[in-house]
């Protein structure tokens, strides 16, 4: 195995300015650096990553903290962090915390024992008090949920103005009885979406009905989402479209709807959340609401890099858009 010091005798200068190229620090002229590069070539000689972030107190591993795995939502978001994490070339694990505090709060021991240099949180709840205190002392990104301390940066969608534009939407197409699947968690998101359907219905003159209010279970699955979805549609005055605050949770309404012997979208609108990849593979294709997952990841990987480097904290809104497919048209009954 080739070393540092032949590398530094090839190219003909010190094992501190080869140590300075390879980390990128200080001023090394372009000749100098042309005849590292291709001493390193040469001698095909890979710097010991883990000894030098020893060296530096670095551990080179950051902690990515998801609700779960079943939901298909999240696997593009770790994606972006991944191939992000990679390029930095630091390492990453995944943390399944199951919304349980106690699971996170072992894997934030990896951050004061220094087995961690930061943290991507995607189980955020809007009221925790706790996630403040850890931002104040760890590198720390919420990405997608976020609470609602400002001080603690985040990457996420303006939920609210998408459920508002969904539900302005099937409005405009004659709707006015419409659903709404929400879930039983406390994410920002799922009250932020709430909070758009609910004005989108009071400003084209349509009360807020309980009746057409109801809850799948806090992980969004999709027994629970055919369960809420039968709630709603076995009343006799039963709505005429349902937004659904997951795609999941959508494409178990149109699951729900089939067995009541109702088509989508001849008798029943259906909206989703996400677009998942779930989306477009069963007839009828899913009309959702478009999340930049891969970006979501990216971002939040990036913005959490910045931090280790000494940047301050701060939020990033992505922009969303509304794809409109075979599970919703225009709507002219009663």
């Amino acid at each position: 195995m080739s070393t540092i010091a032949e590398v530094a005798k090839e190219a003909g200068v010190s094992v501190a300015t080869v140590s300075r190229v390879i980390n990128k620090n200080g001023t090394v002229s372009a000749e100098t650096q042309q005849k590292v590069y291709a001493a390193i070539a040469k001698f095909d000689y890979h710097p010991n990553v883990w000894g030098r972030s020893l060296r530096r107190r670095e551990s080179r591993m950051l902690l990515i903290l998801v609700p779960n795995i079943s939901n298909p939502y999240y696997s593009n978001i770790v994606r972006g962090i991944e191939d992000t994490v990679r390029r930095n070339r630091y390492n990453s694990m995944l943390c399944i915390t199951d919304m349980d505090k106690r699971r996170a709060g072992e894997y934030f021991d990896l951050l004061s024992s220094g087995r961690a240099d930061g943290a991507i949180l995607m189980d955020t709840t809007k009221d925790d008090k706790e996630i403040p205190q850890l931002a104040k002392n760890f590198p720390i990104v919420q990405c997608c949920e976020y609470c609602g301390d400002e001080s603690v940066g985040h990457v996420s969608i303006d939920n609210f103005k998408a459920a508002y534009e969904v539900v302005r939407f099937l409005c405009s197409i004659g709707h006015r009885r419409i659903g709404f699947v929400g879930s039983t968690n406390q994410f920002i998101s799922t009250w932020q979406r709430c909070l758009g359907y609910e004005k989108a219905l009071t400003e084209n003159g349509m009360p807020v009905d309980g009746r057409y209010i109801a809850h799948a279970d806090d992980d969004y699955n999709f027994p629970s989402g055919m369960r809420a979805a039968r709630q709603l549609l076995s009343q006799p005055d039963r709505p005429t479209a349902i937004f659904c605050i997951s795609d999941v949770i959508a494409l178990a309404a149109i699951r729900a709807a089939g067995e009541l012997n109702l088509r989508v979208p001849e008798d029943l609108t259906v909206v989703g959340f996400d677009d998942v990849e779930y989306a477009t593979m069963f007839k009828p294709m899913l009309t959702t609401v478009s999340q930049p997952c891969y970006m979501l990841g990216k971002n939040s990987c990036e913005m959490l890099l910045e931090q280790i480097n000494g940047a301050p904290a701060r939020s990033v809104f992505l922009e969303h858009k509304i794809i409109l497919r075979d599970s919703s048209v225009s709507y002219t009954g009663e």
